[in-house]
């Protein structure tokens, strides 16, 4: 078992400008230290990871998404790993940080801890590139090999609950802010717009 955030700056020198999908609590806090980027995107809805980013690599399919998670947060939306599996979306990596624990909740235990795999989940749901990594040296060697080969990617890396108290850490998170600045980083590493206002100026002048 290693610590999240000693993985997540294995992830730096990995990802280059792949746009990541982030669950909020200490993934986001930790994350947004090391790489206070647009191309970071805060879900405030836990449980949307897997569904943000099927959408996201559907729309991109030339460029590697990765999902940022807490096993707590997905095991609320275990319908967009089912999704994931059907999609199949070659580009997408999703990494699990599995600490058996509600973090932000208080630690409070989750089903992982419990009664259920993660990743046996994934499996019977069709992510055949599904596995699990108990050392920081797996882990790295798990995202390498998803960055540079066709997925789905589903990686359950187990690791310890972090030091730091969440309800203390957390600072304020503009979700519109962020969501412009996301759709403006897409922009600039697509080189073309993506985005159109629903009524066209030019137009409304005649």
């Amino acid at each position: 078992m290693f610590k999240r955030l000693d993985a997540l700056k294995r992830c730096l020198p990995v990802i280059g400008d792949a746009p990541c999908i982030v669950s909020v609590g200490m993934t986001w806090i930790e994350w947004d230290r090391l790489r206070p980027n647009d191309g970071n995107f805060a879900l405030k809805t836990l449980g949307s990871g897997s569904s943000v980013g099927l959408g996201l690599a559907l729309s991109l399919p030339h460029r590697k998404i990765l999902i940022l998670d807490g096993d707590g947060a997905c095991l609320m939306n275990v319908n967009g790993l089912i999704t994931v599996g059907h999609k199949q979306p070659k580009n997408l990596i999703h990494v699990v940080w599995e600490n058996k624990v509600w973090e932000c909740s208080g630690g409070v235990p989750a089903q992982t801890g419990q009664n259920l795999d993660l990743v046996t989940v994934a499996k019977g749901a069709g992510i055949k590139n599904a596995q699990r990594v108990g050392t920081i040296e797996a882990f790295e060697a798990a995202l390498k090999s998803a960055f540079a080969g066709d997925g789905p990617h589903f990686i359950v890396a187990e690791t310890a609950p972090g030091d730091e108290d969440s309800s203390t850490a957390y600072a304020r998170l503009e979700e519109v802010d962020n969501k412009y600045r996301f759709t403006r980083y897409l922009e600039k590493i697509e080189g073309k717009k993506l985005r159109e206002d629903a009524i066209d100026i030019r137009l409304s002048l005649h």
